[in-house]
């Protein structure tokens, strides 16, 4: 504690991968802006449900073992498999049985756009695309996300408390909803602005350009 303040404490969900690699998921807003600005490091890998609401997960490695040609070359297709299946399962898109699409990639690439809320980021460039599987994540997994009773994520401890009434509950989601109007937004000018580059140089591409909101 500094002066007589206390400090808020991180609650990420930490986990192992199927060959013993730490996985952190983020719980709420707050989790994921600091599992990208504060804990990731350029070794590791980061990933997060495409198109929807969801956790942050970044799965981790020994930086002596990285290969900058290859950054996934250090990971099995398990372990990367298991993660993305994670991202699936703590998102809104946890109850497509067939999957769903996860982007993966380098926390150097992520970035934090002027005027997003918290734990939205952009990134410059993503590593890759899986498809995560929510029905394969470990039973124990299920069997406490059913006892918490979250059908959705972020529900219960999206801003880092439990809601006990409505009046919070009616504030979340009224964030939520804010958040999707601005994000809208952004796209809806990135697509103007991207249709005007192409009329103006012919169908020209910009390597560094961002990609949507996560």
């Amino acid at each position: 504690q500094k002066g007589g303040r206390r400090q808020r404490q991180n609650t990420f969900r930490k986990l192992k991968s199927p060959n013993g690699l730490a996985i952190l998921v983020g719980r709420n807003r707050r989790d994921n802006d600091a599992l990208c600005f504060q804990i990731a490091k350029n070794t590791d890998v980061w990933m997060h449900a495409r198109g929807c609401p969801g956790a942050h997960v970044l799965l981790r490695t020994n930086q002596n073992n990285y290969n900058n040609e290859d950054p996934s070359s250090i990971y099995n297709q398990e372990c990367l498999q298991y993660a993305a299946n994670l991202a699936v399962f703590y998102s809104d898109a946890r109850t497509e049985t067939n999957g769903a699409y996860v982007t993966v990639a380098e926390p150097r690439h992520i970035k934090k756009p002027r005027g997003a809320p918290p734990g939205a980021v952009s990134l410059r460039q993503e590593l890759m695309t899986l498809i995560g599987r929510p029905n394969d994540v470990p039973d124990e997994l299920k069997s406490k996300r059913e006892e918490s009773g979250s059908k959705n994520w972020g529900v219960g401890d999206e801003s880092g408390y439990r809601s006990s009434g409505g009046g919070k509950a009616k504030n979340r989601k009224r964030t939520n909803q804010i958040a999707k109007e601005v994000l809208a937004k952004k796209r809806k000018e990135k697509r103007e602005k991207k249709n005007r580059r192409k009329r103006k140089a012919g169908d020209s591409s910009d390597s560094s350009s961002e990609t949507d909101w996560f």
